[in-house]
């Protein structure tokens, strides 16, 4: 990831060896414990975002297959600060089955890591899409999610940044689907 022009130009040594930290754990659970049958990290994520996508379709349900009890325990490996420059909490909206409020992690607007997606924007126009459309949204919106699950090809898979997106959208709905503690 250091040697990566965006990532080293946007955030610090530190957040860097965090991001990897992170990088690490998803690619773990997507291709280690899904037992996916792999020969490269490209092949990996081309086969995670192809069943995400055909689980979409056919049983309308998103299950991101990450372990949530391992994700909190990475989120400890990880610095406070490195964190904030990605995620926040905040409220989440009582349903109908609940009757708290409950914690809702976010992506942080006006931080490193929405830097890092409107550079990586620059030169892909499905990140570029990706970027905007949080910046109206604020959140991950379901329009953004529609475009990384349908229309993933467009994103180029090969490119260590789209991997790293495409890691911590999947990290931060896991989280989003997972989390139920009181606010």
């Amino acid at each position: 990831m250091k040697s990566n022009k965006t990532i080293s130009e946007t955030f610090n040594e530190s957040e860097i060896n965090d991001l990897q930290i992170i990088f690490d754990f998803f690619n773990g659970q997507i291709c280690d414990s899904n037992k996916l049958d792999y020969n490269s990290l490209n092949e990996c994520y081309e086969k995670y975002c192809s069943k995400i996508r055909e689980q979409q379709k056919t049983e309308n349900e998103f299950n991101p297959k990450v372990d949530f009890e391992q994700q909190l325990g990475m989120y400890k490996q990880i610095d406070k600060s490195t964190f904030k420059e990605i995620w926040y909490f905040q409220q989440s909206w009582p349903r109908r089955e609940q009757k708290d409020t409950l914690k809702h992690i976010s992506l942080i607007p006006k931080r490193k890591y929405i830097d890092f997606l409107e550079k990586c924007g620059k030169e892909n126009k499905a990140i570029n899409y990706y970027s905007n459309t949080f910046k109206a949204a604020g959140d991950i919106s379901p329009t953004m999610n529609a475009s990384l699950i349908m229309q993933y090809e467009l994103y180029d898979i090969s490119d260590l940044r789209t991997k790293l997106i495409i890691a911590i959208h999947y990290l931060t709905l896991n989280d989003q689907f997972y989390r139920k503690e009181i606010y």
